[in-house]
């Protein structure tokens, strides 16, 4: 008699976990999916909008997130009819840098690691003396970025584009959950308190690894929040 496949809970924002719900069921896993964070824009007061109206003066413009992106693009797309050049357009993963090159812009990520830290690692965030840089991101997040390129030396901007608030709804299922996959620290602190011991959990970055495993040891960590690489820390637990 075969095993019972895992049962797997993923915790990606609605409108971002098809992609991810159907590879899991293609290999073979139970899964369900309840957002752990609700995202929505915010409307811009004209000093942020401005910040997107003066793109042109930074030597690099961040985005954090897919969402990052492309609430950003609805409004720089009425601002710039072409884009600006010489600025360095910079994504913190695939699943950005996917949003920003279909919109034309040339955009470079990290080789691998897709986070803050990885990001920093670019060429054209080493020397920063006397230059801007614009993180695009929600209501709030990128610390360590914006304090790292504030120590080399650069004039940091933060612009806040939508808000994540926890998914008010949000319930423990009532069918035993194996897996739980999560990728924001947002995100686990929305559901910390419903997560049983036993149920293990796959987080994207020690960063957040160090803080979910102050309460919940059965942490294991995947390369990144990347579809692929959250499959293949799920693959490892057959």
């Amino acid at each position: 008699m075969s095993a019972q496949p895992l049962h797997v809970l993923v915790t990606r924002p609605e409108g971002q976990q098809h992609a991810l719900v159907a590879a899991l069921q293609q290999a073979g896993f139970q899964v369900s999916e309840q957002s752990a964070v609700c995202v929505a824009p915010l409307e811009l007061a004209p000093p942020a909008r401005q910040l997107l109206l003066d793109i042109d003066q930074y030597h690099a413009v961040f985005f954090v997130s897919a969402n990052a992106a492309r609430f950003a693009l609805d409004i720089l797309t009425s601002f710039w009819p072409q884009w600006p050049v010489g600025v360095n357009w910079l994504a913190v993963g695939p699943a950005t840098a996917e949003v920003l090159a279909a919109a034309g812009l040339p955009v470079a990520m990290p080789p691998s690691g897709f986070d803050s830290e990885a990001t920093l690692e670019l060429d054209c965030l080493q020397q920063l003396e006397g230059k801007r840089v614009l993180i695009c991101r929600g209501n709030e997040g990128r610390e360590l970025m914006a304090d790292t390129l504030q120590q080399r030396g650069a004039q940091v901007d933060l612009l806040a584009l939508y808000q994540r608030r926890c998914n008010a709804t949000f319930q423990w299922p009532s069918e035993a959950v194996d897996v739980l996959l999560i990728t924001s620290l947002q995100g686990w602190q929305c559901v910390a308190e419903q997560v049983p011991t036993a149920c293990r959990v796959i987080v994207p970055s020690e960063r957040i690894a160090l803080q979910v495993r102050r309460t919940h040891p059965q942490t294991i960590l995947a390369s990144s929040a990347v579809d692929q690489d959250m499959i293949t820390a799920c693959l490892a637990l057959r």
